[in-house]
């Protein structure tokens, strides 16, 4: 039997990821290697994954395209930094210290073919090389639905880049309207940066900067005292406290003692809420300085984010704030969402592409396969004739319930298929249950509500539906979702939602309208099916694993309902 040929994306880095889309520009696959082999936000070369997808989709592929820049183009820019950055006056980095990370960022490009015979890459496939930000653009572009939009894409560094401004238009393309060096635009790597001030891992924490954010306040002196220290560490600190080769795994020990002794000393008069507070508003004016100064059309235009800076969700929700009709942001906005991003930037049929309903393009598992592992441990089950009632009087019992079932989702949230669930009348469940998930407790638990319901539970929702779908941005909660809903409003009386739609995934609403006809509320809260530090399960094995570790009330795997004995 023949093949049907496939288009095939990778991105070979942090977070790094596989793509797999059908000549209709149709995705089939995508997932992030960190799924695989388990290591949260992996930085390398996805191995397994693009295993499974050669052993589930075989060897026909069209074309493989890779979210990165060829070597000559990267000598080009590397070279372009370094004449600007004098001619400018700005700091630059010592000419030696230079060539040295400028070869490392050269050869580093290497990676791909250096794995070809380990990993059944086909030398003679044609690769597809596109640059890290316009990665970032097509992926959000061409699946927001839009059919002209300007795109920002925004993050650390990116092949030399920090931040990047697009015109898209679905006949057009992509068109690049401004770039900025690493440190011509420093948001991304300040945060990061006050990530690890704070105590939290730069690369895997600035979430909990966020949410830790609504619990401080506005504080003059300390956003100014924070300010100038970020404008001086970019002038004086040519090292940039992250080591450039290990920037997203480990913090060097001699920056990481220098920024805890800054907290101590410099910042020792302010609480870590007072500072969290100061970096995200910030980065929120930064963000929307950047978009004043460069879009001029901002009352008629939709906006496309990417890049991620923009899995901030709060910054998201300022940038609809400023009066875009529409803000789309790409539901993988991080680096784990770049395979996509390179392979639609690529596909002949891009400019037909429909926009994004879902993200689940993961992994899944028939009922034979599901029932064969609970099974072989011996796992008691039963097989409800009505699922989503007999979950939906679980949950209204106070029942917390994980539910694994269909496709995993692509991207960094959790969207049903991979999550735990639990009724949102509870205020408390964000200590007790963060505690039971070994999760750290300032952190607030989203809701997912059903799509009718949306617009009277959140304020300022019209504009942003469809990005809704995939928790890409905060809301203020109404006062009717401040009265029946108190779990899943934060402190500052936001909100993260999944808003669900029928057709989206027709099981998981059943569950919420079930749920709704038990109680009159129609959502609940969804948080990531996974223990602190470790990837969301993909696996039948791991879902189970999760599930006993963390003494849940009942799972739901595929058809079958587990409850803990």
């Amino acid at each position: 039997m023949m093949e049907s040929p496939y288009f095939l994306g990778i991105h070979v880095g942090h977070d790094c990821n596989v793509s797999v889309m059908d000549a209709d520009g149709r995705v089939l696959f995508a997932a992030g290697e960190e799924r695989f082999n388990r290591q949260k936000m992996f930085a390398g070369f996805p191995a397994q994954s693009l295993a499974f997808v050669l052993d589930r989709f075989g060897r026909n592929v069209s074309y493989l395209a890779t979210a990165r820049m060829r070597m000559r183009e990267k000598l080009v820019r590397e070279l372009r930094f370094f004449v600007t950055s004098f001619a400018h006056r700005r700091a630059a980095p010592r000419f030696s210290i230079w060539v040295k990370n400028g070869l490392n960022k050269l050869f580093s490009g290497r990676s791909l073919e250096a794995h070809v015979q380990d990993t059944g890459i086909d030398p003679e496939w044609p690769v597809e090389n596109v640059e890290h930000h316009r990665a970032h653009a097509a992926g959000a572009f061409y699946h927001s639905g839009f059919d002209r939009a300007w795109i920002m894409t925004l993050d650390g560094e990116g092949d030399g880049l920090s931040c990047a401004f697009y015109r898209g238009s679905r006949t057009g393309g992509l068109e690049s309207v401004c770039t900025f060096f690493h440190n011509d635009v420093t948001v991304g790597r300040d945060y990061e940066k006050v990530t690890a001030m704070l105590g939290f891992h730069p690369i895997r924490h600035p979430g909990k900067v966020t949410g830790l954010a609504a619990y401080g306040k506005y504080h003059e002196d300390c956003i100014a005292d924070l300010r100038d220290y970020l404008d001086q560490a970019w002038v004086s600190d040519r090292s940039r406290i992250l080591s450039p080769a290990e920037a997203y795994q480990v913090i060097e020990p001699e920056g990481l003692q220098k920024l805890r002794e800054m907290r101590q000393t410099r910042f020792g008069r302010y609480s870590r809420e007072d500072i969290a507070f100061s970096i995200q508003w910030l980065t929120e004016q930064k963000v929307q300085e950047l978009i004043r100064r460069t879009i001029p059309d901002i009352e008629t235009s939709s906006i496309c984010l990417a890049g991620g800076v923009f899995a901030n969700v709060s910054v998201n929700r300022r940038v609809k704030a400023m009066g875009f009709q529409s803000v789309f942001v790409m539901p993988a906005m991080t680096d784990c969402g770049l395979s996509l991003g390179a392979g639609l930037f690529c596909h002949p049929n891009r400019s037909r592409i429909p926009a994004a309903d879902t993200m689940y393009f993961g992994c899944s598992y028939t009922p034979d396969e599901i029932r064969h592992v609970l099974d072989q441990r011996s796992v008691a089950y039963t097989c409800p004739a009505n699922m989503a009632r007999t979950v939906a009087e679980l949950l209204a019992a106070g029942k917390v319930i994980a539910r694994f079932d269909g496709a995993m989702e692509f991207g960094p949230r959790a969207l049903g298929n991979r999550s735990i669930l639990y009724h949102c009348g509870d205020p408390s469940v964000n200590d007790w249950l963060n505690r039971q998930l070994n999760r750290t407790e300032f952190m607030p638990f989203a809701p997912v509500t059903m799509e009718p319901f949306a617009a009277d539970r959140y304020e300022n929702y019209r504009g942003a539906e469809r990005t809704a779908r995939f928790m890409t941005i905060t809301f203020a909660c109404s006062p009717q979702m401040h009265q029946e809903s108190p779990a899943v409003v934060h402190v500052d009386g936001t909100a993260r939602p999944q808003i669900i739609h029928e057709q989206d995934n027709p099981g998981y609403y059943a569950i919420l309208d079930a749920y709704y006809h038990l109680s009159g509320i129609p959502t609940l809260v969804n948080t990531s099916f996974n223990m602190h530090e470790e990837p969301i399960v993909r696996t039948p094995v791991e879902a189970l694993a999760a599930f006993e570790s963390s003494h849940l009330d009942a799972l739901i795997a595929g058809p079958y309902l587990v409850r803990r004995s």
